[in-house]
């Protein structure tokens, strides 16, 4: 690793010094204005509960493992603070994200200006370190965004290395079992990061193959085309009574068109060079894979007792495919510079011969480590919690599959299915995609076309004009694309989008979305990048390029350290003031020892003293409690449990997910607060 240079120094100075101003501020603005999501303080009280030694518990009485476990494992030796002063945590973990932060940018700024110039990646680096959108997206929630993030961009930073010198020396068992264990990291940071370390294994175990570039992807594609027939012949929300039609479709899609892909030449090196010599394969393909597709869909809807299976989506589906393969070999095909010498030729089956062996072992290494650390986990968590997957992700899933809009519901639109909606939480490609909807909207006297329609036309043309700028120098553009391995990020962010929309997923959130941003920077540093090309040659055009990052950090900066002056105030509240409203009102009408339910409560649990807070939705509760909550009876087993008290709305325990299992067990009290009623709990007398 390189010793920090000026523009590091100088990124480091400044965000720390605003942090630590803001790390000391009072204390009430940390639970007031800046940690105040419940999600973060289920984190925060089960670290506090690890490390006191009650193990992994949000109540002390609950085991859970509904969390992402690095974050967690991060968390521990902070809020092991708890026990002396619950604020110092929150300012310890405010320096530690705003580290992560300046670690992030400095990685991007050194594979971006590895790529490109200097400039480019100090720009890339003050966005990341200064734009209120990653703040508020990726920081200032105190979850487990911050970490997952550096450790995308460590991942980036360690391909790049990779990718320069794979082609000059042989790869080694190391370079494998660090890459494995960076995945393995990755995976530990967001459980559903699984999608990008499988993708990076393809990019980095079938280099030196067009399948590298092709198949990620290609498995993109093909589920895209499964899921938009569906969609095109259900919409929405009837497109959930077939979800499990859709995926099943799909898993079978990538088992018969990526291996027939294969054996039809369209990953094969010589072919690909000439466009006339794959678009026989390529439509012959689509007709035997549509064919082999529709006899298996046909037989599954027998022997799994699909309510019905359209099999028009079988034509929707085969004419996507053949429009994306065609497109996408079109784009790879336009980049090819006129000195690229052709490839002798060679046929799919002496071509997996002669590397099938490479392939295997380097599939071995690679995934064996990433995806053998998540078996181990999975059995752990079996073993510990009775389940091999957090909790809260598999409560989602069921309340999407609920009737009505439990928690937000399932995903209510075409944009937002496929992660292109630019006005919600399904607003995956955010800011991009909110500042084209915006465009969209305003030309509406001018355009007189469905919003949806003009939304898409606007994507099409950015979609044009970035394939033009990679035009302007084509040989640059490919080896750039690849260092910075955009192709495994792009597959691995769409089908994380794939994977929360196609079986119904209720109250996801925007800080889910992490790859995207990430994306989205290393995408418009390209651009930038393949411009300055144009300009490479005038003198000084380097140093005078660094004019822009200067200007972009004043424009980023004061409004950033505006929003830190107005959010972390030093003297403003008073010393006595309470941290946490909901937990004031809990003290002041409860029993001191008092087991308290409510449908979330993290931030209740954290600062309320001598009373125990116990999770209801089931987010961060056991297993068990989720099983009996699907079998509404869930009310006898907090009763059981020795529940007290209940702080809810009533509205909501009477209606989905709930259906009214606590209602025997409530006696109103008289007492509100925020809406929500305080009730008495107890088992109903006989």
């Amino acid at each position: 690793m390189k010793r920090l240079d000026w523009f590091e120094i100088l990124l480091i100075v400044v965000v720390m010094s605003i942090s630590l101003y803001a790390a000391l501020a009072d204390g009430q603005n940390f639970s007031w204005r800046w940690f105040t999501r419940d999600d973060a303080y289920y984190y925060f009280k089960v670290a506090q509960n690890i490390s006191e030694g009650h193990g992994s518990t949000f109540d002390g009485i609950n085991r859970t493992n509904g969390y992402h476990p690095l974050w967690m494992a991060i968390c521990i030796p902070i809020f092991a603070l708890a026990r002396f002063d619950l604020i110092l945590p929150l300012r310890i973990l405010f320096l530690v994200l705003s580290g992560l932060s300046a670690a992030t940018a400095i990685l991007l700024y050194r594979s971006i200006g590895k790529v490109f110039i200097p400039a480019i990646g100090a720009l890339a680096a003050v966005y990341w370190v200064f734009s209120l959108v990653v703040l508020i997206r990726i920081y200032k929630q105190g979850l487990e965004t911050g970490i997952a993030a550096f450790l995308i961009v460590l991942l980036i930073y360690v391909l790049l290395g990779f990718e320069n010198s794979w082609r000059s020396k042989t790869v080694t068992r190391k370079d494998l079992i660090i890459l494995g264990i960076l995945g393995a990291l990755v995976i530990f940071s967001r459980l559903d990061l699984i999608f990008l370390v499988a993708f990076v294994g393809i990019w980095v175990v079938f280099r030196g193959s067009p399948i590298r570039y092709l198949m990620p992807l290609d498995i993109v594609s093909i589920a895209f085309a499964a899921l938009l027939a569906f969609v095109i012949q259900a919409g929405f929300p009837a497109y959930y009574e077939l979800e499990k039609v859709a995926a099943t479709m799909l898993a079978v899609g990538l088992l018969v068109k990526i291996p027939l892909a294969y054996l039809f030449g369209l990953y094969t090196p010589d072919k690909l060079s000439q466009v006339r010599r794959w678009i026989p394969g390529l439509a012959l393909f689509v007709v035997v894979s549509a064919i082999l597709v529709g006899m298996i869909m046909i037989v599954a809807a027998r022997v799994l007792s699909f309510v019905s299976f359209p099999k028009i989506v079988l034509v929707y589906d085969a004419l996507t495919t053949f429009i994306l393969f065609l497109l996408l070999r079109l784009f790879v095909s336009g980049l090819k510079t006129a000195s690229a010498a052709l490839p002798e030729s060679e046929s799919p089956l002496v071509y997996f011969i002669r590397n099938w062996r490479r392939w295997l072992i380097d599939g071995i290494w690679y995934y064996g480590i990433a995806f053998g650390a998540l078996g181990i986990y999975m059995v752990w968590s079996k073993f510990v919690f009775g389940t091999t997957s957090p909790v809260s992700g598999q409560i989602k899933r069921w309340w999407g599959s609920l009737s009505g809009a439990v928690y937000g519901g399932s995903v209510k639109n075409l944009l937002g299915f496929f992660g292109i909606s630019y006005t919600d939480e399904a607003n995956a490609w955010h800011p991009v995609s909110t500042l084209i909807g915006g465009w969209a909207e305003k030309i509406h006297r001018i355009l007189k076309i469905e919003d949806t329609w003009r939304y898409l036309i606007f994507l099409a043309v950015f979609a044009l004009f970035f394939y033009c700028l990679l035009l302007i120098n084509r040989n640059k553009a490919k080896t750039s694309i690849a260092r910075l391995s955009i192709i495994p990020l792009l597959a691995g962010a769409m089908f994380q989008v794939f994977y929360y929309h196609m079986l119904g997923y209720s109250a996801y959130k925007e800080w889910y979305w992490v790859i995207q941003p990430i994306l989205i920077i290393l995408i418009v540093s390209l651009m930038l990048g393949m411009i300055y090309t144009v300009f490479r040659k005038v003198r000084w055009a380097g140093k005078a390029a660094w004019i822009l990052p200067a200007i972009f950090g004043l424009f980023l900066g004061i409004p950033y350290w505006s929003y830190i002056q107005s959010n972390m105030t030093h003297g403003e509240w008073a010393a006595g003031a309470p941290y946490f409203d909901i937990s004031a009102f809990l003290e002041e009408n409860t029993l001191p020892g008092s087991i308290i339910g409510m449908t979330g409560g993290g931030n209740a649990a954290y600062f309320i003293k001598d009373r125990t807070i116990v999770n209801m939705d089931g987010l961060i509760n056991s297993y068990k409690y989720f099983e009996l909550l699907k079998e509404k009876q869930a009310g006898q087993y907090l009763a059981d449990m020795g529940m007290n008290y209940v702080l809810a709305n009533t509205g909501i325990l009477d209606s989905l997910p709930y259906r009214g299992q606590y209602r025997l067990y409530l006696e109103p009290t008289g007492l509100r607060y925020g809406g929500k009623d305080l009730s008495r709990y107890h088992a109903p007398q006989p």
